[in-house]
């Protein structure tokens, strides 16, 4: 063992672990959408029918998740538990994959760009399925590199693969190819471990949903995936959603932007790329067909299958994997260690602003259960939206809260209530487009920023009067 290699095992776990602390002092106190609301209320009530969480299920995560709960005792930071120590199992395989390919100094390379990148500490520092899936993704890179030269290699690449199907179905495509491309002598202990991983969670699942009413919940995810609410190429047909790839890996994945940091990040991407092709073209293009067998099949998927315009965090793995290749060039050249080095200062910087940011302003939803307890009374107050008042769900204030598809919804069951509110409210999930043929009086505009949030960033609030209600 080299000097080096000793520095890198020596400082690899102080590292590790003043990473981990730094994602678990990061995570904001609330869940960032809709889909974390879920999560966090599977912890302690599994029911899809209930979206705890939503269909396929995530039984893995939500085991891990309810492990965690043992720990913190609390259902939120059992969620920021599990981010944040999948984040450094991404980061500590990732780094030993690199080791043992490309040597020790472009393993530090490809540690410290994965976790600075804005997305990856995103994902690693609040809740959400993404960050334990890209731990699986890594522990599949980690169990290719070993398949040449050691058994275990096969048996942790299927492990890896396997349980990463139940932790995010959706990553599909890139573990099954992880699969595809194991070496011919460890392919079968690898397809056996993936399939026996599968089974383990997926045997338990059927067990406590039922078989029928599994199929049925994930019929109804898929079409209302497909054609209602997914933004699929089904609901957003076009070139656009070209853009909203390059979008999500580069702006919100790199942190470019128009901002001066943005386009320095800009810059120093771009300068990394060349180097990066110069570097594989100097290594005679080595592994282009195995790159391509592994990005293109979850590429392709995304790219018609998934909502690119307002969930950045469907190119996860596709921006992880983009920052470890501009590490490449470290391997054979020490010049590169410079622009390296740039490049990952100027994305910290853009991941700490990220963070800051997330940390102080609360999204919408969220904000919106504030103002609604900051009112004289608010037990005598209804709220009714769409994705908005699930933020309602744990909070004192979940009785106030109802889901609706419009004002007439909205009308039919404030009719059907024992005891009408004082007030009621409804946000502009209800009455997109012009407001000015209902009889509304604003409350408030509830915004968070666009880097933050790229769904509708604000969210109106009106109060909304009928005439059948009493006079205030």
């Amino acid at each position: 063992m080299t000097r080096r290699d000793r520095l890198v095992r020596l400082v690899g776990p102080a590292a590790l672990a003043s990473y981990g602390a730094l994602l678990w002092a990061e995570a904001p106190a609330w869940p960032d959408d809709w889909d974390g609301v879920g999560f966090v209320a599977s912890v302690r009530d599994f029911d899809l029918a209930r979206f705890h969480p939503h269909p396929p299920g995530y039984p893995v995560y939500v085991a891990m998740l309810r492990a965690a709960q043992l720990l913190t005792r609390d259902p939120m930071r059992a969620c920021v538990l599990v981010a944040a120590a999948s984040g450094v199992l991404s980061i500590g395989l990732s780094v030993d994959a690199a080791r043992r390919r490309l040597g020790p100094r472009a393993a530090m390379a490809v540690g410290v760009l994965v976790a600075v990148m804005p997305l990856a500490f995103r994902a690693a520092s609040g809740v959400g399925s993404e960050a334990p899936a890209l731990a699986c993704a890594a522990g599949c890179a980690w169990g290719m590199v070993l398949c040449p030269a050691r058994r275990r290699g096969g048996f942790a690449l299927g492990l890896a693969a396997g349980l990463g199907l139940g932790v995010r179905l959706s990553w599909a495509p890139l573990y099954l190819a992880a699969l595809a491309l194991a070496p011919r002598g460890s392919r079968a202990r690898a397809w056996a471990a993936a399939a026996a991983a599968c089974a383990a969670w997926a045997a338990p699942l059927i067990a406590i949903v039922g078989p029928t009413r599994l199929l049925s919940s994930y019929a109804t995810q898929l079409a209302g995936h497909a054609a209602r609410w997914g933004g699929t190429v089904m609901t957003e047909p076009g070139w656009r959603r070209a853009g909203w790839l390059a979008r999500d890996l580069l702006v919100d994945g790199l942190g470019i932007d128009r901002d001066p940091l943005g386009v320095a990040l800009a810059v120093l991407l771009a300068a990394a790329g060349v180097q990066g092709a110069l570097a594989w073209r100097a290594a005679r293009w080595a592994g282009w067909r195995a790159a391509l067998v592994l990005l293109l099949p979850y590429l392709a998927w995304i790219a018609v299958g998934q909502n690119l315009r307002d969930q950045p965090r469907h190119v996860l793995p596709l921006a992880a994997m983009l920052a470890a290749a501009l590490a490449f060039p470290v391997a054979g050249s020490r010049r590169a260690l410079g622009l390296v080095a740039a490049l990952a200062l100027a994305m910290s910087a853009r991941t700490a602003l990220d963070a800051g940011a997330r940390r102080a302003i609360p999204p919408p939803g969220q904000q919106l259960v504030a103002l609604a307890r900051a009112q004289p009374s608010p037990d005598r107050l209804d709220v009714f939206g769409v994705s908005s008042v699930r933020f309602f769900e744990p909070t004192e204030l979940a009785a106030q809260a109802f889901p609706a598809g419009s004002l007439g919804d909205v009308q039919v069951r404030l009719s059907r209530l024992d005891r009408l509110p004082a007030r009621v409210w409804v946000t502009s999930e209800l009455t997109p487009g012009n407001q000015s043929r209902w009889p509304l009086w604003p409350v408030a505009t509830l915004c968070r920023p666009v880097r933050l949030d790229r769904r509708e960033p604000c969210l109106s609030v009106s109060e909304w009067r009928p005439s059948f209600l009493p006079p205030r």
